[in-house]
Parts: C-alpha cells; structure tokens; sequence
C-alpha cells in the first residue's frame, strides 16, 4: 500500500509539472476557421510547451513533432546557448497578422506579444528580464522564424502610422526584417549578417574625439566632437566576426523606430533606431540609421548602417547618394 501511495504521489508531482509546462494557443480573429488555423495554433502550443520543458529541466529544445524549418530551429538553438526563457501564462490568444508584399502577394502569417521570462544560464546575461517573442509561419503554415521583438505600444504606433501613409504592409516588412537584423547581433548569426547587407554597402561607426574628424562625401553634425570611419562590408563582418567569438554574449535592442521612404526611389527606406548595445566587457547607447533596399522584397539588402552617439544629429536619406 505504501509503495502504491509513493508511485501515485510521484505520477501527481510529474503530471502537475507538465500541466505548468504545457502551454495552448488560439488565434482571437486575422484568420478563418481552417485546418491552416488549426495547424499554426497546435504549432504555437507544441513550440511554447517545448521551450518550457527545456527550461524546466535544463536541456536542449525538443523539436519533435514540430513543423519548424530547420534554419529556424538552429537560429533558436543559437540563442538558447547563451540565455534559456520560459512563458508567462501557459494560455495565449492573439491575433493573427497576414504579411502581405507590396503588390499584395501573401508571404506568410505571423503571432507576436508572447511574453517570456528570460532565464540566464550563467552570470554573464545582462539583458532585461522580460522579452517578447513573435513567430513567422510560411503560407503553409509551417514555423519559418523565431525573434525577440520590440514592445506592443511601439509596434502597434509604427502599424497606425503605416496605415495613415498608405504602405502598411512595407512597415510591417522593415519591422520585420529590422527585428531579425537585431536578433543576428544577440545569435552571433554571421550567416545572416553577410547575406542581409549589399556588396557595396556604407558601414560608419562613430567615436568621439576632439579633433575635426568625417569624410568630404557625408554630411555630419558637429564633426569636431565625433571622428567617423567608414568601413566595407568585408571590413565590418570581419571586425564583428571577431566579437563574435570574443564576447561570451552580446545583446543588442532597438527601439524608438522611425522610418521614412524615399522620396524619389519608392523601394528605398530610411530606418532611424536607439541601439542599447551590451556584452559581457562593454555597453553603449547610440543611434542606428539603416537605409533598406526592398526591390527585392524577399532578399532585401542593406545599403547603409551608420552609429552615431545619442548626442549626434542622427543621418538621413538625403546625406547618401543612393544607385
């Protein structure tokens, strides 16, 4: 009878923790009723649940039975060595978001505002304690992409915006695409970095001095109090490629999005961002202008990423002569 008792209490422990682990997802409206819905909603749950359970017991996340693209599973996996995270509730509702290309075509589907609990696996993570996720599925509704994303007041002001201005659906493409540039800095994704900028692409990093410092062929504020150097892309990626494998983490947020297209080349957008930047030996703040180029709208290319102090007159579309 006693050892009865014993195998029973200890059925109870483990079924109460797989009942906290076990995580349900339903969309609230952006999608019909479909065997599509369905799917991506079971997906969400099998996704969150498993990531709970890693976290729970200290592993690797079990993608069985999950319909996850490969590259996406190893971008997770990359973040889940430095920092692990489990979920807030273990039931969510959300919308849906259709992510349309700009002549209309349908790219995918998307669920964001999943609150995470990060949990550091050393003493090394020096991010905020609370983060929230956004999943991307394919039109198939397979899971194509998993990235931190920034917070729901400011991404759902950039989406009012979009649609005062009439190209909602570039916006929601340069937050996107913005959200995994961020996201490659915290994986140390090389991969993603050689392929997201162009060939001839503008890199200038900023530091201050107190010497005049810049080039002849951009227009910078009080040159006198930063020095600017401008770098290749093969320059950049190789300088990052060392911090890469230098830094015991890096952490890096956007915030405070401004974007604006261009004037005269439709398919070109200027993006203004806060970058608190972190490693294990380092912090800065800074500005981040990025110039994208969405001719291309499923490879698009950066064409300039400069940093400047918060203190700087941050760059503009005009100081750069684009092709």
């Amino acid at each position: 009878m006693k050892k009865y008792l014993v195998t029973l209490l200890v059925a109870l422990i483990f079924a109460t923790a797989d009942a906290q682990e076990s995580v349900t997802f339903e969309f609230s409206d952006g999608i019909e009723q479909s065997a599509l819905k369905t799917k991506m909603e079971k997906q969400v749950g099998a996704l969150l649940t498993a990531i709970n359970r890693a976290a729970a017991n200290g592993t690797d996340i079990n993608y069985t039975g999950i319909d996850i693209n490969p590259l996406a599973s190893q971008s997770l996996g990359q973040t889940w060595n430095v920092v692990h995270f489990s979920t807030e509730d273990t039931d969510y509702v959300d919308h849906c978001i259709r992510q349309k290309t700009k002549s209309g075509r349908l790219r995918g589907f998307q669920v964001r505002n999943i609150g995470v609990t990060m949990q550091p696996v050393d003493g090394t993570y020096d991010g905020p304690e609370r983060r929230e996720l956004a999943i991307d599925f394919g039109p198939n509704g397979k899971i194509e992409d998993v990235n931190f994303t920034m917070g729901t007041t400011e991404y759902g002001n950039l989406i009012k915006t979009g649609e005062q201005l009439g190209d909602l659906d570039r916006r929601m493409q340069i937050i996107h695409w913005c959200e995994q540039f961020q996201n490659a800095y915290n994986k140390c994704d090389m991969e993603f970095m050689n392929r997201i900028f162009s060939d001839d692409a503008i890199i200038i990093t900023g530091k201050i001095t107190s010497r005049p410092g810049g080039r002849s062929d951009v227009r910078m504020a009080n040159p006198q109090k930063v020095e600017y150097v401008q770098q290749t892309k093969e320059q950049y990626l190789g300088n990052l490629g060392r911090l890469f494998k230098r830094a015991k983490y890096i952490n890096v947020k956007f915030s405070d999005y401004k974007i604006v297209r261009h004037g005269s080349k439709p398919n070109y957008y200027g993006v203004t961002l806060k970058q608190d930047f972190a490693t294990n030996t380092y912090k800065d703040q800074g500005i981040v202008f990025l110039v994208w180029d969405f001719s291309n709208e499923d490879e698009p290319k950066i064409h300039v990423r400069t940093w400047q102090p918060m203190t700087e007159q941050a760059f503009a579309l005009g100081d750069f002569r684009l092709p």
